[in-house]
């Protein structure tokens, strides 16, 4: 996941980058950028399969999230505004309708209620480890993980921060999902990555 197209790398400075410089940055849009402690990142863009689960996923919050919240697909989230800064790019974020008024190019993470990471072939240990850490010491409330390719009862992880670590929630059994918060949820896995 680490790296960067040889034609972006003679545009990007030398050393950490400050959100200044990588707002200044013009990247392949092709490709997927994050920023990580002030580090360049770059995977490719997600597959047709990965897009799906976002789309169903992104429906079935957006058809049980509580007024005032919304759920929007690949917005970039300041984990870490200091320096080295970090921006990440999840699959899915949830939000609450107040950010729309500033009309903002990302978010803060202090104003993200969940963020959804669907595990693709290379972030297995991005998603589950490091965001895992990065997401819950920005204090995001609510961090899922869907890993179609884990063992059956690891495809959908669902964390709740628990003072400044995420303890994992129960929400998977026999295949159907069960959520209370942030929303009530209650759907078969196979909705998202079937073919239904």
């Amino acid at each position: 996941e680490r790296g960067c197209a040889m034609s972006d790398i003679a545009h990007v400075p030398p050393g950490l980058l400050t959100l200044e410089q990588w707002d200044a940055l013009e990247l392949d849009p092709t490709r997927r950028w994050e920023l990580s402690e002030g580090t360049l990142t770059m995977s490719p863009r997600p597959d047709l399969w990965h897009q799906r689960i976002s789309k169903r996923l992104t429906r079935l919050l957006d058809d049980h999230l509580p007024d005032g919240l919304e759920a929007l697909p690949e917005i970039e989230v300041i984990t870490r505004a200091a320096f080295p800064p970090s921006v990440r790019d999840p699959d899915i974020v949830v939000v609450p309708d107040r950010v729309f008024e500033h009309r903002p190019a990302r978010v803060a993470a202090t104003d993200v209620v969940l963020v959804v990471e669907i595990v693709s072939p290379g972030s297995r240990g991005t998603d589950h480890v490091m965001k895992l850490h990065e997401y819950a010491a920005a204090g995001i409330a609510h961090y899922w993980i869907v890993d179609p390719e884990a063992p059956a009862d690891d495809r959908f992880l669902a964390y709740r921060l628990d003072g400044d670590v995420y303890r994992r929630a129960t929400a998977l059994d026999a295949g159907r999902v069960r959520l209370n918060e942030p929303a009530t949820m209650d759907f078969l896995l196979e909705d998202l990555t079937g073919r239904g």
